[in-house]
């Protein structure tokens, strides 16, 4: 997750400054991990709401009312589910006011979780998935929501979008809907996303199959043969300009995604590195085929519909980058061309951040059944329940080299439990299990985000750890491998996303679909958080974590 900056200084956005020597890792004395209904902060640490499930996004929805769901309002209300993608940063204002402008994705629906009658409705459900577009300002020392802001919208999965790329055609079919062929409609589970040196916006669709076939009654739209073909893209738009239609990009190929992260080559070409949303995912890079221009946004407008795709090779001693076709056909089922030159598969990979000094850090959710004889230099364990980080060290930092050095940072689970083969720095005193968000600091320092409910079933019942925000050192020496947790979120919630603000006081995250686990629903959550009032659902809530009294987050 970045935050990125409108201009074009050299791709400044992209990267954080210079890391900081790491010293002393962080001031954060780490929360109580057990399970609990509320949720904690570290001691000296604030968490503000930004906004809920049901706040209203733009200036004309009406308020929420979660025993009587429409379609209409669902359309303008921040949506169930959600992953926080990352903060924008517009040209400063002649008021001299600081803003920022939040992208979250909305990946799901969940009829038992969503709806009083625990059954389907599709077109809610429909208005419930894709993103919001929200208003930050800074006012009294904190970033608030800009009720009614400029930028403000949703997306949804009837929102018109356009297909850029090789496969525009292919894509853009004739339907029932649509005999022109002209218009292709929706952003559905959108599972992660990030933003882009000029500030735009990237959405990593997953797997859109379960909506397209719960959805049949809609129209004949979903029920046409090539509607699953529409979802499955990296979707880009603007969320500076309103009026922005979001675009498919087909050159980066068609798979359910878990993560996305952009760096920069060392010739200034653009790369997309992307993680596979399955058990046994591969990580992928997208290389741009011209560099990105510094000076000129516009000419950056279709810099994704042209580049080569390549997937990891893990050997015994490196990681390689295998080439992938650029047909059709490979472009529409990218993980069958991957595995057609021997793409190596990953425990659950899922969030992907960028180090200043060019090093990649990919999070593993874990992979339980993987099997000692498919053990590898990146996944070295047969039973992986519960994840890991890895390390991708590019030579000389060129994001589009054809191979690159590999490491584990650190394997989660229990150190006090020596079956589970968990490994951290020395002091760690709290630990991991399904890490899946990351993002990098100014000082270089890596962030987790936990989520347990996206990896074995009952983890959590049976961890008893809450999913939270970690802190973990990368450097070489002391501080490597050890990690603290500045937060715990409520029982059965799961982090989706981390942003830092550009001041870099702030952390903003989404405590994601709390009280949702197996044996739970409307009527009977896991818990009740963030208002704990009885008959009020549990809400997914993006956060913004800061130290009291201001300061750099983390120390």
């Amino acid at each position: 997750m970045l935050v990125a900056r409108r201009s074009l200084l050299a791709g400044a956005a992209l990267l954080p400054v210079a890391a900081r020597a790491q010293g002393a890792l962080t001031d954060i004395a780490d929360v109580a991990q057990p399970v609990a209904l509320d949720d904690r902060v570290a001691r000296g640490y604030r968490r503000d709401v930004l906004i809920r499930w049901g706040d209203r996004v733009t200036y004309d929805a009406p308020p929420w009312s979660p025993n009587a769901p429409e379609a209409r309002a669902a359309a303008a209300q921040f949506a169930w589910d959600a992953v926080v993608v990352g903060l924008v940063q517009p040209p400063p204002a002649a008021d001299g006011v600081r803003r920022l402008v939040l992208v979250v994705a909305h990946p799901r629906a969940n009829p038992a979780m969503m709806f009083p009658a625990l059954r389907s409705l599709p077109e809610v459900e429909a208005a419930s998935v894709g993103a919001s577009v929200i208003n930050l300002v800074w006012q009294a020392d904190r970033w608030v929501i800009a009720d009614g802001g400029f930028q403000a919208r949703r997306l949804t999965a009837t929102t018109l979008c356009r297909v850029g790329g090789p496969l525009a055609g292919d894509v853009r079919k004739r339907t029932t809907e649509d005999p022109s062929g002209a218009a292709v409609r929706g952003i559905i589970a959108p599972e992660c996303g990030s933003t882009t040196p000029w500030g735009s916006t990237l959405l990593g669709e997953a797997d859109a199959s379960a909506e397209i076939a719960a959805w049949r009654s809609l129209g004949t739209r979903f029920a046409e043969p090539n509607e699953a073909l529409r979802f499955g893209w990296v979707v880009e738009f603007d969320p500076l300009e309103p009026t922005s239609v979001p675009v498919k990009r087909t050159a980066l190929g068609r798979f359910p995604r878990a993560g996305i992260a952009p760096a920069l080559a060392s010739d200034g070409r653009l790369v997309v590195y992307m993680s596979e949303n399955r058990q046994d995912g591969h990580l992928y890079r997208f290389v741009s085929a011209r560099p990105v221009d510094a000076t000129d946004r516009a000419a950056n407008a279709d810099l994704l519909d042209e580049g080569t795709l390549s997937v990891a090779v893990v050997g015994p001693s490196r990681l390689d980058w295998a080439r992938l076709p650029s047909s059709p056909d490979a472009l529409i089922d990218l993980r069958a061309a991957a595995r057609s030159v021997g793409a190596t598969p990953f425990d659950s990979p899922a969030g992907i951040a960028v180090h200043p000094d060019g090093r990649v850090f990919l999070a593993c959710r874990g992979n339980p059944s993987r099997g000692p004889a498919t053990l590898n230099l990146l996944s070295p364990r047969g039973v992986n329940t519960w994840g890991h980080v890895v390390e991708i060290i590019p030579p000389n930092r060129d994001h589009a080299a054809d191979d690159a050095d590999g490491a584990v940072l650190v394997l989660g689970g229990d150190p006090g439990q020596p079956a589970t083969g968990a490994r951290y720095g020395t002091g760690t005193r709290v630990w991991l299990a399904a890490p899946e968000a990351l993002a990098v600091d100014a000082r270089g320092r890596l962030w987790i985000g936990t989520a347990q409910g996206n990896g074995v079933p009952g983890l959590q019942r049976a961890t008893n750890i809450a999913d939270g925000v970690f802190v973990c050192g990368t450097a070489a020496g002391a501080q490597r491998g050890v990690v603290r947790q500045v937060y715990a979120a409520p029982r059965a919630a799961r982090i989706g996303g981390l942003a830092f603000s550009p001041e870099g006081t702030t952390l903003v995250t989404a405590v994601r679909t709390p009280g949702f686990e197996q044996g739970a629903d409307f009527t009977r959550p896991a818990t009740r958080w963030p208002e704990m009032q009885p008959g009020t659902p549990p809400r997914s809530t993006v956060i913004a974590l800061a130290r009291e009294g201001g300061g750099q987050f983390g120390g």
